[in-house]
């Protein structure tokens, strides 16, 4: 059977890949091979791109002398502009140079099949170091590391282990080495492949909690051990789950407040929740707390929500931007400075709006030329394209009210 070696080239910056066999017959790659598996696994790296070497193929420097006659008839004239072959190539290419390493095929009626020397038999090139050409990666090196698809995952997914290789080791080297997997709590808890498909291994489980794998790698005469990130399982769902913020526009004299409510989970106990971006209230671990210095901060923490089945969820809570009532954003005050277009969002304004000779002026929502809704002070507005509203006033001059515009462009001015 003949021997297949592998042979890349890149032109142009496009990769070709083929097998070539010691008939000088040329296959395509399946995907079977274990070789253009590691090429699929790994596309971008170069160092799979060998040239065929004495070492890794013997027999494929092993040319058949030719006839005296054919040697006569391959022989060009060197006034043609051809490269001529005469008796000094012996075998071999005659390119304006006397190497005799570059093999030669030659075509003729009887097909011809190179053999290995008879004084040994056809070794596969063996893996080595990129610093070395003389045996296997050295111990302590960066073997690489593994770690599972999905990181967390339920009793029904099925987990995958994947083995990413480090900077020491060469993708070549893996062809053929040994790949020894253990998974804690698995099914199947163990697997033992050679080649590439030993990179990743699937594996289910019916116990929930953390679950460790580990893997040994063999690479010629030298063994490696490496410790995967662990998986958590899931047990009991944890469901319906909420965390909202007591003031979305909380002042950085208060601070920000927000709860965790409304989890449950069927056959099991909430037992703890873990703040992120908060600071969990030591006597109520469902409230979360933040302080700030300025206004126009954002925050926006999670918290992870666990019960006594292992499980585990992360809860996104309400984002809020800070004001800072000595510090607002607009002063609302009846001159042209005093009146202001804003687009959807919240603001923190100042009624300022003087008395006119019967009552305190009100503060008017005047829209674009699109509809616009929101609130001013507490008040709802709703106002057509090109419309107006009258919304907030108070006998109280200079009063800090929070304006919430949801949708459209308005200009908010004394009435």
């Amino acid at each position: 059977m003949n021997k297949k070696f592998y042979a890349g080239t890149i032109a142009l910056g496009i990769a070709a890949s083929f097998w070539a066999c010691g008939s000088g017959e040329i296959i395509t790659p399946s995907e079977s091979d274990d070789m253009m598996k590691i090429v699929q696994a790994d596309s971008n790296d170069h160092s799979l791109i060998q040239p065929v070497s004495k070492e890794m193929c013997p027999e494929c420097f092993v040319a058949e002398e030719p006839s005296s006659s054919s040697k006569a008839r391959r022989t060009r004239s060197s006034s043609s502009g051809d490269v001529g072959m005469s008796s000094s190539s012996q075998g071999g290419f005659n390119n304006g140079t006397s190497s005799s390493d570059s093999p030669i095929f030659y075509a003729s009626s009887s097909s011809y099949n190179p053999q290995p020397p008879a004084s040994s038999a056809y070794v596969p090139p063996q893996p080595v170091s990129s610093s070395s050409e003389s045996g296997p990666i050295l111990p302590g090196n960066d073997v690489g590391t593994c770690a599972p698809t999905p990181a967390v995952a339920t009793l029904s997914d099925k987990i995958t282990w994947g083995f990413k290789r480090g900077n020491d080791v060469q993708a070549t080297q893996l062809i053929n080495a040994s790949f020894s997997w253990t998974f804690e709590g698995a099914t199947p808890n163990t697997a033992k492949v050679t080649g590439a498909t030993g990179l990743s291994q699937s594996v289910n489980y019916t116990t929930s909690g953390d679950h460790g794998a580990s893997l040994v790698l063999s690479i010629g005469g030298a063994a490696y051990s490496v410790t995967c990130t662990p998986v958590h399982i899931n047990g009991a769902a944890i469901t319906g789950c909420k965390c909202t913020a007591a003031d979305k526009r909380p002042d950085v004299a208060v601070g920000a407040v927000w709860t965790v409510s409304g989890c449950s989970s069927a056959g099991a106990n909430v037992t703890s929740y873990t703040w992120t971006g908060a600071v969990s209230d030591p006597a109520t671990p469902t409230v979360g707390t933040a302080s700030f210095t300025k206004k126009n901060e954002k925050a926006a923490p999670t918290v992870r929500v666990a019960n006594d089945d292992n499980s585990v969820v992360d809860v996104q809570c309400d984002e809020i931007t800070t004001v800072d009532e000595t510090d607002p954003d607009y002063v609302i005050n009846g001159t042209a400075a005093g009146t202001f277009t804003v687009g959807p969002g919240s603001y923190k304004m100042v009624y300022a709006c003087k008395a006119d000779q019967y009552d305190q002026r009100p503060i008017v929502i005047e829209a674009s030329t699109s509809s616009a809704s929101g609130t001013v002070g507490g008040v709802k507005f709703t106002v057509n394209p090109n419309g107006r509203a009258e919304t907030y006033k108070s006998t109280t001059s200079n009063k800090q009210i929070d304006v919430e515009i949801t949708t459209g462009t308005v200009t908010v001015k004394c009435g």
